[in-house]
């Protein structure tokens, strides 16, 4: 009988065999050397945890409490490697699109993109469809029955907010792997630059005709 090890990730204590402790601790060793020195470490590392855990808690049941190597095989398998993401990209491009196909979504609150609390801007993006619309239709029913105002509140409470960027891929329908979790990052960093440097412009321009 193999030796069981645990191991810690986000606070969530896994059982694993020999084999599967070995090869995880590899992994993860490989992932925090990647990114050691890249800016946004912490959090991106942490969403790869987070991938992670949702991924091992996936194979466990009330029948099985210990992570074999074959699971772990699998979820490396699932997110892809660290060496994986520079293979594809040279230099520092983010414009390339996400990789992998489509998959199930998930539903969330898309705080990026709100009025309120982000809750038509999330339907839209589940259903596959412009914000905007969710948004016009909300509206009409509140002129015409009233309602849609309890039902925005209600979905406001129940559905959670989009906030690290592996909810932000789940919520697009994107693979959460290493490489788009990195990619969206950067992009999201890049948009951030590009909004301060709008803002620094425009309150140059302001100063300028005072």
């Amino acid at each position: 009988m193999k030796k069981v090890r645990d191991i810690n990730i986000k606070g969530i204590i896994f059982h694993l065999d020999e084999d599967a402790f070995k090869k995880l601790n590899t992994y993860l060793n490989e992932i925090n050397t990647h990114f050691r020195h890249k800016k946004g470490r912490e959090e991106i590392v942490s969403d790869i945890e987070n991938r992670l855990t949702e991924l091992f808690q996936q194979k466990l049941s009330n029948k099985k409490q210990v992570i074999t190597l074959e699971d772990v095989n699998e979820v490396i398998s699932t997110m892809g490697h660290p060496s994986d993401f520079d293979d594809e990209v040279e230099g520092d491009d983010t414009t390339n699109p996400l990789n992998g196909p489509k998959g199930k979504k998930r539903l969330f609150r898309n705080i990026d993109d709100r009025f309120l609390g982000g809750v038509c801007s999330g339907l839209g993006s589940y259903i596959n469809i412009d914000p905007t619309w969710v948004r016009i239709i909300f509206l009409l029913a509140l002129f015409l029955a009233g309602g849609s105002a309890v039902v925005y509140i209600v979905l406001w409470i129940v559905i959670p907010p989009a906030r690290t960027v592996s909810e932000k891929l789940e919520m697009q329908g994107d693979p959460v792997t290493i490489s788009n979790i990195e990619r969206a990052f950067k992009e999201e960093m890049s948009e951030i630059k590009d909004k301060l440097e709008d803002l620094t412009e425009k309150a140059s321009d302001t100063f300028k005709k005072k």
